[in-house]
């Protein structure tokens, strides 16, 4: 069936296949189904309203509404609720039931919801296991990391996001199980190289694209178990090495040189639709090991899955980002996971819920709906609690007055967003100026740092690195926005041998993820053979883009 958009006015299809999904996660009360109507917004409006409530790279210093002492949080000082440090979040001194109200049927569910939203603490930084790793976030098992975020299991790392079991890398993305790697995205498994893309299982290599095994090797595409090559051309060992000590890499104007005439190279390569490695039967892009997933991105590990994000391990699932770890039959839910099972329109529900209805924050809970800050509860609606027989026959009849308002088997509005619009994942794929920010009713925030004043402009940097550690402040050459370049970072570049940054770190972020495309699917020609496909590269898109199967039968083998 199709639907338009009520956002957008997006012409959108439901299949046959998502009703039977709503019919199976639709949730059962004293014998009888609460059917979850279709959706009615598309799905890049679906994705972009729940991204809106994920913070995913920015950490901000403010106090902890507990103790009034200074700490590292996701929610700035000016949030609209209290936030408490980890520690205290997670002790017995203060109890979530403590904020529990009745359900009143007078009132919209949701304008009821938000009004508990803001009163129950928030825990400062979605964390767990850091050592020496106070400026990150998103994370755990880390060692040693400064500004890393959406990690599980890294040290020594600087300035990334995705870094899994990563050791030793410097502003990169996507890069697992990697080491001594510096300004690379989606780059496993490698080791020592610099300023690629897509590089798999490579190492020592400066400037390659879409390489697999390859060692030694400089401005490459497309290469697969290739050593000692330049622009793709094959050298010897003596060649390259000489070559090599032509370089000064140090150098910032050199390195944006051999920058510029690697991506004029690589734009005259074919690329491949999608990045999907032993997938089956799926549709999306950056898949691996996934079947039946489709209409996703980013995922590993997936199993009938839909219009999903950012997802490991994960199964029987639609409009689910960011997380898994074992969770299944999940709709409309963000930054949800471990061992959950059965959650519909959540936030931050985890570690063994299930049969959770429109909660965020809650831990280990089971069967609760519209609630906040639970640990280890059952059967509450509101933080309050209830016996098993009250609560199957309250929750229908709430699911009843959300019907008639309009509410039942919608996500959270994205006007009750808990953080500044700017500052969330959204804010990535679905820019948006601060004017319209404002006028669509969401929250924008500046941030500034102390020493703005000391900033100096990006081209008063020097071209190498300087002869000192102190540390710099400087003004970024894109957004012209002052931040500050440490002592400790520069030590760092000086040992990777790479130029002091000219931008932001979240701007070096968002760089490297455009290099990866949008989460969303273009049709159009493969240009070999001109049978159709779908790709992230849009229409009109310079790159040259092959169907996947054409492209690894030509390159990968």
């Amino acid at each position: 069936m199709q639907q338009t958009c009520k956002q957008c006015s997006a012409s959108f299809e439901i299949t046959d296949d998502d009703l039977a999904f709503y019919d199976k996660v639709s949730p059962v009360f004293n014998g009888k189904k609460e059917l979850i109507p279709p959706p009615t917004l598309c799905p890049q409006c679906r994705l972009q309203r729940r991204l809106a409530f994920r913070n995913q790279i920015y950490i901000f210093l403010r106090t902890s509404s507990f103790s009034g002492k200074q700490i590292f949080s996701m929610w700035p000082e000016n949030a609209a609720f209290p936030v408490y440090d980890n520690d205290e979040w997670w002790s017995d001194g203060w109890d979530p039931m403590a904020y529990a109200r009745p359900f009143d049927f007078d009132q919209p569910f949701f304008s009821q919801l938000n009004a508990l939203r803001v009163v129950v603490p928030h825990v400062a930084r979605s964390v767990t296991n850091l050592q020496n790793s106070d400026y990150c976030n998103n994370a755990g098992e880390l060692k040693n990391c400064y500004m890393v975020f959406n990690t599980t299991g890294g040290e020594d790392g600087m300035y990334c996001e995705m870094m899994n079991g990563a050791r030793d890398c410097i502003d990169c993305t996507r890069v697992p199980n990697a080491e001594l790697c510096y300004d690379c995205c989606a780059c496993g498994d490698s080791y020592g190289i610099q300023n690629s893309d897509g590089a798999r299982s490579c190492s020592e290599s400066y400037f390659l694209r879409d390489c697999l095994s390859c060692r030694h090797c400089f401005g490459c595409v497309n290469l697969c178990r290739r050593e000692y090559c330049i622009f793709n051309e094959q050298k010897t060992k003596e060649e390259y090495e000489a070559f090599m000590n032509t370089l000064d890499l140090q150098s910032f104007n050199e390195r944006s040189e051999w920058r510029r005439k690697f991506m004029e190279f690589a734009m005259t390569q074919p690329q491949p639709e999608l990045k999907v490695l032993q997938g089956e039967n799926t549709s999306g892009n950056y898949i691996s090991g996934c079947k039946e997933t489709h209409e996703s991105f980013f995922m590993r590990n997936t199993e009938n899955v839909r219009h999903c994000f950012g997802l490991s391990d994960a199964k029987d699932c639609e409009d689910y980002a960011i997380w898994g770890d074992q969770a299944e039959l999940l709709y409309e839910c963000i930054s949800c996971g471990i061992n959950a099972t059965h959650l519909l329109f959540c936030y931050e529900v985890l570690n063994g819920t299930s049969n959770m209805y429109y909660s965020q924050s809650c831990v280990g809970c089971h069967d609760c709906f519209g609630c906040v800050g639970l640990r280890k509860k059952h059967h509450c609606i509101f933080n309050q609690q209830y016996s098993k027989e009250e609560y199957e026959q309250m929750v229908p009849q709430i699911i009843d007055h959300m019907r008639k308002t309009g509410e039942w088997g919608e996500f959270f509005p994205i006007t009750h967003e808990t953080g500044p619009y700017n500052y969330s994942l959204a804010q990535r794929y679905f820019p948006l100026t601060k004017e319209e920010v404002e006028r669509r009713g969401l929250q924008w925030h500046e941030q500034q740092i102390p020493e703005a004043a000391q900033a100096i402009d990006s081209s008063q940097l020097p071209d190498k690195l300087p002869a000192t550690d102190d540390p710099i402040i400087v003004k970024s050459a894109l957004s012209g926005r002052p931040f500050k370049i440490t002592s400790q970072e520069i030590k760092r570049y000086r040992q990777f041998k790479v130029p002091l940054p000219r931008l932001t770190y979240d701007e070096r972020m968002e760089e490297r993820s455009r290099s990866m495309g949008e989460p969303r699917l273009y049709d159009r020609t493969c240009a070999k053979t001109g049978k159709p496909i779908k790709t992230t590269f849009p229409p009109g898109s310079p790159w040259i883009v092959w169907a996947r199967d054409e492209w690894e039968k030509e390159f990968w083998t």
